[in-house]
């Protein structure tokens, strides 16, 4: 048995064998996977920054071993000053940049410590979280092709951010959330240490002169925490009252601000209780529940970060004619632009082959590991990687048009939906919290009946124990978690309200053509009409130029035929076929029925050629079943959800495919009308459907259906009306998401069981005046982060578990 690779000391990835590449450390020899990475370990060593290696909680990316191409392709920023970052004064620029590879403080502090000394540079900071660093540089010291080659020197290769005000607004976000959390944090602390002496004083004896001094400094230091860090609070509490409705916010600000001022109003007077430690207590546990909510909210957009990175910042462009190339930025390219790819890079742009045929790898789009043949005339996705030969590409779609931008619409897309969970979990809030405010008001009005001293004491417990934070993270904690486990498994989803119909699914409906089938159809045989003078090579010949017209699934049956001729006046006709004149002739391919060779008969699953004298050739084509769709259907089954087929295709065809999958119901020569009025009939019966699909004349079952899903290769406009759109190769991706949808479901659960037992137990013991306002604020805050650790179980691990059909999105293989 062949020995284990030993991993990289750097990146952690397998080292080649045969390829003795070492660096030293500690006197021993480790070994590297390539020469990129024996350089940035060198350069740390040498540098002194050997540290790194030692407080690292993560493996680095893989190092870049061809420095001489980033710092070509950076050249050109040099000479671009409206992309030096924003002014800031004094010559100084703030420049916002991704880097790739940034796992842990270790990172943040190796490129602080290897740009901050160098000259030119004033100050950098690093968002671990995001992978954002933000530089204050000064352009006429350095240059942004210094800054880029440092950063990829060491292993972290930059990129200029897409949407960069988007970026630095969530950056600013993070960044004043984090200080507001300090804030509160550092006043807590220092509030607490004086409230042990006041609670110390009250049980031994103390001065008055020590009292007054101790609620001074707490009334001091509680000031820039209810001013500064609580003002979220304030903020949002008063939106919503001028909104007219009731948020968790209202109960909130309630508390702070009535525990604040009574507290000055006794401190000031010189008798009653002062709260100062429990507001500021209050203050910093919600916030830090903020803090982590707005944390994995911005961590839920990086799906759509990963998508844009898959774009190079620069293209190569050629000019109309002969000449050289010149490098711009990949955002400039126009439509009708001819760029040209070198062996190894990804492609900047959606466009179409011109020179040259090569490999395409599509696995970062689609998962697919096996690079695929393009070759003249054919599409690329920008972001794809080109593993053949340099070519030439004429751009077709650029910025929004781009298959990757679409994408990440439909990323965020799903991020904007409120779904059902989410609605249901806020109208309980909204009515919780006007509960709450009657029970704090009937509890006011008690105790100033019985002991007006301890009244503002069981008020304040009540407002802040029965602080609905939890029941409203309830959903929407799930389902950010879900979805970011979707997008590591190769699926976006553009509709969060679907977990919840997905999750109660019993019949599962797909098509037929490129869904349950490869997509991939071949010309299994071909019969050609001896009167008709046509030879077979002939026929294809006319077939492919007619089929280069149609969008369905078949027509790519024809894509390997000869030299095709030009085809004029082309019409489509839905669920039929194609015609158009082929040297002033009309010709026409599609079924029987519309080439007026038969009635759709269940037995005729052949695809016609017709001209005006009569039929020409009949071609029998074959598609091959998905390998692994017998398996999820079976698998849908034993969870209890019928399966069934409906499909525009002739019932010969529909019917061996059902019979290879085991599938009982099927239906034959379905137009989009016929599938819609099926799935409404199902739903009258009570059931809930379930459509896969991946045409256009799939889109509107896939909008009338409870919940739909696409398959790779799915046309934009079927991708625009599902639910669902995985992008991997694999349909076992349909059991393993309606597994997440009832996980999620599940976990929705148990966040409002938890939520409403909690207060329904803290709640009686805060009215009876049992409770204090600390131990209140303390336990809000728990029973928030601990909604939050049940959701989070719904993302763990799911990218290393994930089938190499469906890997994360945008995940590279190398840095």
């Amino acid at each position: 048995m062949a020995d284990r690779p030993q991993p990289c000391f750097h990146c952690g990835e397998p080292c080649p064998p045969g390829v003795p590449i070492e660096v030293e450390h500690d006197g021993e020899r480790r070994p590297v996977c390539c020469h990129g990475c024996q350089a940035v370990s060198e350069l740390i060593f040498s540098t002194g920054l050997n540290r790194y290696y030692q407080f690292r909680t993560a493996q680095a990316r893989r190092a870049d071993d061809d420095l001489e191409r980033v710092a070509a392709a950076w050249a050109a920023c040099d000479q671009r000053p409206d992309l030096w970052g924003e002014e800031a004064g004094d010559g100084l620029r703030d420049l916002l940049l991704q880097t790739e590879g940034v796992s842990c403080a270790a990172c943040a502090w190796l490129i602080r410590s290897r740009l901050e000394p160098r000259e030119g540079v004033e100050r950098v900071q690093v968002d671990v979280g995001s992978g954002y660093t933000r530089i204050l540089w000064n352009p006429g010291q350095t240059t942004l092709r210094a800054i880029a080659t440092e950063l990829t020197r060491i292993g972290y290769r930059p990129h200029l951010p897409l949407a960069e005000a988007e970026e630095r607004e969530r950056l600013n976000a993070r960044r004043s959330a984090m200080l507001r959390l300090g804030v509160a944090g550092l006043g807590m602390m220092q509030v607490m240490m004086y409230a042990v002496g006041l609670y110390a004083g009250e049980a031994l004896g103390i001065s008055l002169t020590a009292q007054r001094f101790l609620e001074w400094t707490s009334l001091l230091v509680s000031i820039p925490v209810v001013l500064y860090s609580a003002r979220p609070f304030f903020t949002a509490a008063a939106a919503s009252l001028r909104a007219g409705r009731l948020n968790m916010d209202v109960p909130v600000a309630l508390a702070i601000g009535i525990a604040f001022l009574a507290s000055c109003f006794n401190f000031l007077r010189g008798q009653g209780e002062v709260y100062f430690d429990s507001v500021v207590m209050f203050v910093f546990f919600l916030a830090s529940a903020r803090y982590i909510q707005m944390v994995q909210s911005h961590r839920n957009l990086q799906g759509g970060a990963a998508l844009a990175r898959l774009l190079p910042e620069w293209a190569f462009r050629l000019p109309p004619g002969d000449g050289e190339a010149e490098t711009v930025l990949a955002s400039e390219l126009q439509v009708g632009d001819r760029v040209r790819v070198r062996t190894g890079e990804p492609f900047p742009a959606d466009g179409t082959l011109l020179l040259g045929a090569t490999q395409v790898d599509e696995a970062l789009l689609t998962g697919e590991s096996v690079a695929v043949e393009r070759g003249p005339g054919e599409a690329v996705v920008g972001g794809s990687i080109n593993r053949g030969q340099p070519v030439e590409v004429q751009v077709t779609a650029v910025g929004r048009d781009l298959t990757v931008s679409a994408l990440g619409r439909m990323l965020l897309k799903a991020g904007a939906g409120a779904s059902r969970f989410v609605s249901s979990s806020e109208r309980i809030a909204g009515v919780f919290v006007a509960a709450v405010l009657i029970i704090a008001m009937l509890t006011a009005g008690a105790w100033l009946y019985l002991e007006p001293e301890h009244t503002l004491s069981a008020v304040l417990a009540v407002l802040v124990v029965s602080c609905p934070c939890a029941l409203s993270l309830a959903a929407p904690a799930a389902i950010a978690a879900a979805g970011r486990k979707l997008v590591g498994q190769g699926v976006l989803m553009s509709n969060g309200d679907a977990l919840e119909a997905l999750a109660e699914v019993d019949l599962a409906v797909f098509d037929k053509t490129g869904t349950l089938t490869c997509g991939r159809p071949e010309v299994a045989a071909t019969v050609v009409n001896a009167s008709s003078g046509i030879s077979e090579q002939q026929a294809l010949a006319m077939a492919a130029a007619l089929e280069a017209h149609s969008a369905h699934p078949l027509a790519r049956a024809f894509r390997s035929a000869p030299q095709t001729p030009v085809t004029a006046q082309v019409e489509r006709v839905e669920h039929g076929g194609v015609r158009g004149l082929i040297d002033g002739q009309t010709w026409a391919i599609g079924s029987a029925e519309f080439t007026g060779m038969g009635s759709a008969s269940q037995d005729s699953a052949a695809v016609w050629l017709t001209n005006a004298s009569g039929w020409v050739a009949r071609f029998e084509l074959r598609d091959e079943t998905r390998p692994e769709a017998k398996a999820m259907l079976r698998e849908l089954e034993r969870e209890g959800v019928e399966v069934a087929i409906a499909s525009g295709d002739a019932g010969k065809a529909v019917s061996e495919v059902a019979n290879r999958l085991g599938i009982n119901q099927w239906f034959w020569r379905q137009d989009p009308a016929a599938k819609m009025d099926r799935v409404r009939d199902w739903q009258s019966e009570g059931r809930r459907v379930l459509m896969v699909g991946d045409g256009v004349n799939d889109a509107p079952v896939l909008a009338a259906a409870d919940v739909s899903m696409t398959v790779p290769g799915a046309s934009d406009l079927a991708n625009s009306a599902a639910d669902f759109i995985i992008t991997g190769e694999s349909l076992a991706a349909v059991g393993e998401v309606r597994k997440l949808a009832q996980a999620t479901r599940r976990v929705v659960r148990q966040n409002l069981a938890w939520a409403l037992v909690y207060n329904v137990v803290a709640l009686p013991l805060a009215v009876s005046g049992l409770l204090e306002p600390w131990m209140a604020a303390l336990g809000m805050s728990l029973s928030s982060l601990l909604v939050v650790a049940n959701s989070a179980r719904l993302a763990r691990g799911d990218a290393r578990q994930a089938p190499a059909s469906t890997r994360p999105l945008g995940q590279a293989t190398a840095a």
